[in-house]
């Protein structure tokens, strides 16, 4: 039952800096996971994303449309299989990485929870 409450205190940790990360930057973590993925200005293919993120695929769905909604990446057809959805960052999305990656981002209350799981 212990192990059930100190888990509990990460999920608060963890919505704690969820909440600060979207206020901050604009998005949410998942977003700021998609973008993460297509940092490196390699096209992506959707399940490439779904598996980077490691969530279901209608979820991943989901943000997807959420981030090019706010003209974060951008989605064209596949050449040879036209089912298949090939995701960019745009140029806003660009911009965005790198504001995002000149951040400090604090840990330490996420991994003060972790480290008293393990006690």
């Amino acid at each position: 039952m212990e192990s059930i409450c100190k888990l509990k205190d990460i999920y608060k940790a963890l919505y704690n800096f969820e909440k600060e990360f979207a206020e901050m930057n604009g998005i949410t973590i998942n977003e700021g996971m998609i973008l993460c993925c297509l940092k490196d200005g390699k096209p992506k293919l959707a399940n490439e994303l779904c598996d980077f993120v490691g969530l279901s695929n209608s979820r991943v769905s989901r943000v997807i449309n959420t981030v090019e909604t706010k003209g974060l990446i951008v989605r064209e057809m596949g050449l040879v299989d036209k089912r298949q959805m090939i995701f960019t960052l745009s140029e806003s999305g660009k911009s965005k990485v790198a504001e995002m990656l000149k951040q400090d981002m604090d840990f330490k209350e996420l991994g003060s929870h972790f480290f008293k799981l393990m006690e």
